[in-house]
């Protein structure tokens, strides 16, 4: 008696760890456990547990062979599960199955697991795939909890004031399609799927030909259980007359399941209602409470003859076949990021465009217009949609956290609103019931329709569409089903004409709003974000390779801080800053920190123009620099090729010494015929800020250059010379390019090409546009300038001329000249505006004297050959081209994988001397990264 008392209590010990071991297999001995079962573990087989508070009892009757199921609900008890997981590990058991009714139940037995988008997400997209993959996940994830059965409410038939309505909605030819994809999905998992049915006689006394289809066509697709809808204050079974229709004229031959039968009813009403369950035809009987009473109560009617045995072993027979074909095999899993992926584009397909009158959706221009958003309902979370709409616009905000207002807010909202272009609202329907109009109230539908009044107008709504009934009158509508974070994203992507979308609204509202009612709306090409998984890349390779190069990078000093954007297929996928301005640690760098980009400036600013202009055929790249500079045509330089400049084979030195001009280095004393300590007249080309050169610097040193002598360097070719980098080509090109524009480089640059992407940091001379606190520092100038440089262009010489150079000059955070890049990625075009084509793009891209050992396309950097040194990671391809930057940056794009990577640092500071970034490769190794995410993730 005391070994059997120690054998249950280490049984019982072991139970309740979290441990693993091997599944156990009942092989052959299958067949003879079940058929050792005594009457009463037999019954018990019939009985699946709610458990609750209390579950000793239920797990009593687990170890004795006395339990069928249990499930979990959102509130789960996750002892109790453990505990049951490890008992169906156990030899001698019959397996107790385990099955959960919704995804906010799986989301309770394992926290690592997100609820996917269902639902009205699903059945607003035309294609059946997601529903597949979404259930297929779903029917993953039970399987790797050990779980038997998912009871999926969205495939349900609800019963509501005498209407019915679909789980995916209203339109049942959709309806069976996402129910199909659905089924399948789990049933490749090898997970049972159920759902459940009203028990009200109406229901089945009213079904038409198409819910009838609906319910047919869920049989057909093997639907394996159907429980009761709950219901208030009435027994959870379904009429005889029903069962019958189901398992005689429908052929049904799943699982039945009660309600809970013991909810709000007393002992004896438990044990009469399961009685007459099992007599109806029902094959598993549901409790949270008074389980043995019940099982006793059954062996009882049968020995007394009031319950056949036959109703017994037909209910055990089916129930014990489910259990005799459990299978324990392993699957692949998804992992956490990759659900994450799955939902997130679930997300961004099933956003619904429902009016867009005006053609403002998505907005036209991102820099152009005055905005204004009003987020109405987002309680006390953070306002996911601005903060994703503040990557595209700058707007002006006001937040009102929950959804009623008074009068005062909305005339001081209109008064607010009166001088803006658009303004959005952004409504969060966090209410779900007609008394608080599903989030819509009567101030906001006023609002809106005196807005409209005024100005242009776009409402964004998240959460579930019932509310759309008060909103008719909207001009421009576009709704997410859910007030999640991705929901949000998504919303503001398509506002922002990163993403396209053809949602249709999958019920009926009104007429305006009735089923299937959505626009198609394209993506204007702008770069957008998402999950790293949904580009087929790692997520968790790359975050923490980056993570551990950029914190390397820092604590070696090779910088002090620096940014990372990575962008896959229009997307970025990860976006990063590390460390700090400066080694003080004072200022930590942020995404919206602004840093001199140096030598990436000859292929963000000066070859772009260039480019543009050859698109226009306002320029021949094989054209000689005297054909656009007569003033050219008696000097040594007249007769260079525009392509010689670009590929650095022109007879030009490495760089000029301007400085010697206007600085003598020895007395440490600046010329005054040239610069000046304060601005006055004749002197206001600002230099630092205590530094004033005369207003004709720019030509003196035009003068200058001109009559520089030329190399006398190794030549391939009677003009072409060996390769040597060299900054002097880009101040002709400079001047080409403002020769045929008639404009500065940086107001060309400006007006035709970074305000129309969107950019907002991008650009020369950063302080007429940025707070000098977003600016890090770059050298401490003892050479020139005598001054730490922030906020001026590092570049003595191009800081010389105004802080406008061919060569250097463009400060931006990593966010915008990667839109800068995405748009050559896609050939020229981006936000529906063409500023070259891809015939151009490839002209520029071309090694056109590889055969000289000169990797240099046309303005680009491109990847070395192989042996050879170059900036670059190795596993670039030879499509590869971008450029790298004195200050520590650079911008790469790979055409074959549709790669944008940019890297931005200073590290400069304080002196240019510490050249660790480059030494260690950290910008390639970066790079390399990417690689091998896309490689693991294969």
């Amino acid at each position: 008696m005391i070994q059997s008392k120690n054998i249950y209590i280490l049984s019982t010990l072991f139970l309740m760890c979290s441990f693993s071991i091997p599944n156990f297999s009942f092989g052959a001995e299958k067949d003879s456990l079940f058929n050792q079962l005594t009457l009463e573990q037999k019954i018990g087989q019939l009985v699946f547990a709610l458990p609750q508070q209390n579950d000793k009892e239920i797990k009593a009757l687990g170890r004795e062979n006395k339990l069928g199921g249990v499930i979990f609900d959102k509130y789960c008890s996750k002892n109790t599960y453990t505990y049951f997981n490890n008992l169906n590990k156990l030899p001698n058991k019959v397996p107790v199955l385990i099955g959960v009714k919704s995804q906010e139940a799986i989301h309770c037995l394992d926290n690592n697991y997100n609820v996917l988008p269902d639902k009205y997400h699903l059945s607003a997209i035309g294609s059946n795939i997601f529903t597949y993959n979404t259930y297929h996940e779903i029917g993953k994830i039970n399987k790797k909890l050990n779980i038997d059965f998912f009871l999926a409410e969205t495939l349900s038939i609800q019963h509501n004031n005498s209407s019915k309505l679909y789980g995916f909605g209203s339109d049942p030819n959709n309806v069976q399609q996402k129910n199909h994809a659905a089924l399948k999905g789990l049933h490749q998992s090898q997970i049972l799927a159920g759902t459940e049915l009203p028990v009200k006689s109406e229901f089945y006394e009213t079904l038409d030909n198409n819910e009838q289809q609906v319910l047919k066509q869920l049989l057909k697709d093997s639907l394996n259980i159907i429980t009761p809808s709950d219901v208030l204050f009435d027994v959870s079974l379904f009429n005889t007359t029903f069962i019958h229709f189901l398992t005689d004229s429908l052929s049904y031959n799943g699982l039945l399941f009660t309600g809970d039968l013991s909810a709000g009813a007393s002992i004896q009403d438990t044990k009469k209602n399961a009685i007459e369950a099992l007599k109806r035809g029902h094959d598993v009987l549901v409790l949270s409470d008074h389980h043995l009473e019940v099982i006793k109560a059954i062996k009882i009617a049968v020995k007394q003859g009031t319950l056949a045995m036959e109703i017994i072993d037909e209910h055990y027979e089916k129930i014990k076949k489910y259990k005799a074909d459990k299978d324990n095999h392993i699957i692949d899993y998804s992992n956490p990021h990759e659900l994450d992926a799955i939902g997130s584009e679930t997300y961004e397909k099933s956003v619904t465009v429902l009016s867009n009158l005006d053609s403002i959706i998505p907005l036209p221009s991102l820099n152009t217009k005055k905005y204004q958003l009003i987020s109405i309902g987002t309680r006390k979370t953070d306002d996911v949609f601005a903060s994703t709409l503040k990557m595209f616009i700058d707007f002006d905000y006001h937040k009102i956290e929950h959804s009623s207002f008074s009068t005062a807010q909305v005339n001081l909202l209109l008064e607010t609103c009166k001088k803006k272009d658009i303004v959005l609202i952004n409504i969060v329907c966090q209410q779900e019931n007609s008394k608080h109009r599903f989030g819509v109230s009567y101030a906001t539908e006023q609002l809106i329709e005196q807005l409209q009044r005024k100005t242009n107008v776009i409402v964004v709504i998240s959460g579930q569409p019932n509310g759309l009934k008060y909103l008719s009158k909207t001009r421009n509508l576009l709704i997410n089903y859910s007030t999640t974070d991705y929901a949000q994203k998504a919303n503001a992507q398509v506002i922002a004409g990163a993403l396209a979308t053809n949602g249709k609204l999958p019920v009926n509202i009104t007429d305006r709003f009735a089923l299937n009612t959505g626009e198609k709306v394209k993506s204007m090409g702008r770069l957008g974000y998402g999950k790293p998984e949904q580009v087929g890349l790692d997520g968790e390779v790359l975050s923490h390779l980056i993570d551990s190069i950029a914190n390397q990078a820092i604590n070696m000093e090779a910088t002090p801080g620096c940014q990372v954007v990575v962008a896959k297929n229009g997307k970025i996928v990860f976006e990063k800053s590390y460390g700090y301005f400066t080694y003080e640690k004072e200022v930590p760098v942020t995404n919206q920190t602004v840093y001199d980009i140096a030598s990436v400036t000859k292929v963000a600013s000066t070859t772009q123009a260039l480019m543009m202009l050859d698109y226009k055929d306002s320029i021949n790249v094989n054209s000689r620099l005297k054909d656009y500079l007569p003033e050219t045509d008696t000097t040594n330089k007249g007769n260079i090729r525009l392509i010689q400049f670009l590929t650095h084979t022109a007879p030009l030195r490495g760089g000029y010494y301007f400085w010697g001009h206007v600085y003598d280095k020895d007395t440490k004393k600046y010329n005054p015929t040239y610069l000046s300590p304060i601005k006055k007249d004749g002197f206001s080309v600002q230099v630092t800020p205590d530094l004033y050169a005369t207003d004709s610097i720019k030509d003196t040193m035009w003068k200058w250059l001109l009559e520089s002598p030329i190399s006398t360097r190794r030549k391939y070719t009677s003009e072409i010379y060996r390769y040597w980098y060299s900054d002097l080509g880009y101040y002709f090109l400079q001047r080409v390019v403002e020769s045929k524009t008639r404009m500065s480089l940086d107001r060309f640059t400006q007006d035709s090409l970074y305000n129309p992407l969107g950019t907002r940091t991008l650009g020369y001379m950063p302080l007429k546009r940025v707070n000098i606190s977003r600016i890090p520092p770059t050298e401490m100038d003892i050479n020139y300038r005598q001054s730490l440089i922030k906020g001026y262009v590092h570049d003595p010489s191009a800081d010389l001329m105004g802080g406008v150079g061919g060569h250097a000059g463009v400060f931006s955070n990593a966010h915008d000249l990667a839109i800068l890049m995405q748009m050559n990625l896609q050939n020229g075009s981006y936000g529906e505006k063409t500023y070259f084509d891809k015939a151009t793009l490839n002209k520029y891209n071309r090694q056109p004297y590889l055969r000289f050992k000169n990797r240099r396309g046309l303005g680009w950097d491109k990847p070395p050959k192989k042996g050879d040194s170059g900036n670059t990671a190795p596993e670039a391809p030879k499509s590869t081209f971008g450029h790298t930057g004195f200050t520590g940056t650079c911008a790469w794009v790979d055409p074959d994988n549709q790669i944008v990577y940019v890297f931005l640092s200073n590290r400069v500071y304080p002196t240019a001397r510490n050249n660790k970034l480059a030494k260690e490769n950290i910008r390639e190794n970066i790079q390399s990264a990417i690689y091998k995410s896309m490689e693991t993730s294969r």
